[in-house]
C-alpha cells in the first residue's frame, strides 16, 4: 500500500514538474470594445492558459432617455483577468473571468424646448443643464470564446475575443444645475422620479458586448 502511495505521489510530482517545463508566456496588444488592451499570458499546462491584462477605453455615448437627449462618455478603465481553455488541443478557446475597476457613463443635457421631467413638463430655462451618472460595478464577471495562435508556435500570434461583460444594473444619479426651479421642492421631486425613469432606461447597459482583436508574442 505504502509503495503504491509513493508511486502515486511520485508520479503526480512528475506530471507537475512536466507541466511546469512546457509552461510558455507571451505578450500582446490589442483592440475592442473594451478599448485599447495590454496583456500577458501563461499555458501553464496543454489546453489551459492564465491570461491578464490593462483596458482602456473613453467613447462617446450620446443616447436619449426619456426623450431628453444626452450628450457624454463612456469611461472604462479596467484590469481583466481570464482562464482560457482549448478543449480540442487547437487555436479555439473558451474563456472565463472578470474586468475589475472604474465603469462609468457621465452625460449631460442642456435642453432647448421643453422636456417632461417626472410626470411634469418644464421649460429650458426652469430645467438648466441635467448631469446624469451611471456607476457599474466594480467587477464585472466575463464569459466568451475565440481564436488564439499564441502558443501554436514561438513568435507571433493572432487572437480573437468575442463574449459579454455582465457589468449589472448602474447606480444612477441625475441632478439639474442653473435652472430657475433648481432648488424648488416640486421639482426637485419630479427629478428623483426622472431619475428613476432613467434607471430603468440604462439597464440596457448591463450587459456589455466584448470583442478583442489582437498580436500576441510568445517566448
Amino acid at each position: 500500500m505504502k509503495r503504491s502511495i509513493t508511486l502515486a505521489i511520485l508520479a503526480s510530482a512528475s506530471a507537475t514538474a512536466a507541466g511546469a517545463a512546457q509552461a510558455q508566456v507571451a505578450i500582446g496588444g490589442s483592440i475592442g470594445t473594451p478599448g485599447a488592451t495590454v496583456e500577458a499570458q501563461v499555458k501553464v499546462i496543454p489546453g489551459v492558459v492564465l491570461r491578464g491584462g490593462y483596458n482602456y477605453l473613453k467613447y462617446e455615448a450620446d443616447d436619449t432617455f426619456d426623450g431628453v437627449a444626452y450628450q457624454g462618455d463612456l469611461d472604462l478603465n479596467t484590469l481583466g483577468a481570464f482562464v482560457d481553455l482549448h478543449p480540442f488541443g487547437n487555436a479555439f478557446f473558451v474563456t472565463g473571468g472578470a474586468y475589475f475597476g472604474k465603469k462609468e457613463l457621465g452625460l449631460n443635457a442642456t435642453p432647448t424646448t421643453n422636456v417632461q421631467i417626472g410626470s411634469q413638463t418644464f421649460t429650458p430655462a426652469q430645467v438648466g443643464t441635467l448631469t446624469l451618472t451611471g456607476d457599474l460595478k466594480d467587477t464585472a464577471p466575463f464569459v466568451g470564446l475565440g481564436w488564439d495562435t499564441t502558443f501554436e508556435n514561438t513568435g507571433l500570434g493572432f487572437k480573437f475575443v468575442a463574449g459579454a461583460m455582465f457589468t449589472g444594473s448602474p447606480q444612477v444619479n441625475l441632478v439639474a444645475a442653473g435652472g430657475s426651479l433648481s432648488n424648488d421642492t416640486n421639482f426637485k421631486a419630479q427629478l428623483a422620479q426622472e431619475e428613476q425613469n432613467l434607471r430603468n432606461d440604462i439597464d440596457s447597459y448591463k450587459v456589455y458586448p466584448v470583442a478583442q482583436l489582437g498580436l500576441t508574442y510568445s517566448f
